[in-house]
């Protein structure tokens, strides 16, 4: 296993390669190309802005105060796609590239984390736009920014045990990639991206089970870092990092495990 996981440092060019060939293949036939990276959460935010700024005039109360919801929405909204892309792309990693898989030999680990450096790089792009937005109509907080690279790389490891995990169980149970878009939308819905944590203050119980949602904490890292400039609510990360390593560590072990038997299956 460490030296499966060596490789990935070993042969970061050919993993990069691959990232790059996913995300060209993502925009292949389209006009804007990528330029969608910019165009898209431009649109979503123009859309959030006229429906809950404007029409339902909803102002979400974080820890600095309330909050234009538009801007709100748009800092919980990046990292979940980071994370929703991730899980999605990296369950069809090896499906996607079966006659790679059966004809070339290659380390087959470069996949589902090439699927999640894909992801970041959208990410990252999306995440510049973010950062404009916030620095032309606030709130300006650049010292909340000293968080964001831990946020990030607990993401990373989160999404990369994920990816590795959901890539095995694909190839011998074909269902996974159907269920997953029904768990994500549940799981969407029960992470504070559309709402803040506050709506539950007075109800500690549900806090708590909103909580036990290892993307919560980072969610609401996230917009304490942009919204509020404050650090994270380190016991409650604390608790996302031990999930994220401990699905990292599952989900690379079954994927090695596995391995062998991907050609046999697909």
């Amino acid at each position: 296993m460490i030296a499966d996981l060596r490789t990935l440092v070993d042969r970061r060019q050919l993993l990069v390669d691959f990232a790059w060939r996913e995300l060209r293949a993502r925009y292949k036939g389209s006009a804007l190309g990528f330029a969608w990276n910019f165009v898209n959460p431009l649109l979503q935010l123009v859309v959030f802005w006229i429906l809950f700024g404007v029409v339902l005039r909803t102002r979400p109360i974080t820890a600095s105060g309330e909050q234009p919801y538009a801007i709100f929405l748009f800092v919980g909204l990046l990292p979940w796609t980071f994370f929703a892309t991730s899980l999605q792309s990296g369950a069809s990693a090896i499906l996607a590239n079966a006659p790679l898989v059966k004809k070339v030999r290659m380390p087959l680990q470069l996949l589902p984390a090439a699927s999640v450096l894909s992801a970041f790089a959208n990410f990252l792009l999306s995440f510049l736009v973010l950062l404009a937005i916030l620095a032309l109509f606030g709130p300006r907080h650049p010292e909340g920014l000293l968080w964001i690279p831990l946020l990030v790389a607990l993401q990373i490891v989160m999404n990369l045990g994920f990816a590795y995990l959901l890539s095995a169980l694909a190839v011998f149970y074909r269902d996974v990639q159907h269920i997953l878009g029904i768990l994500l939308l549940a799981w969407y819905f029960l992470t504070p991206v559309l709402f803040p944590v506050a709506v539950l203050s007075d109800r500690p119980e549900q806090l708590r089970l909103l909580y036990l949602n290892p993307m919560t904490s980072i969610i609401v890292a996230y917009q304490r870092a942009l919204l509020d400039g404050l650090a994270p609510q380190w016991d409650a990360l604390a608790y996302s990092a031990g999930v994220a390593i401990v699905l990292f560590v599952v989900g690379f072990w079954y994927f090695d495990r596995a391995k062998d038997d991907f050609e046999s299956a697909l």
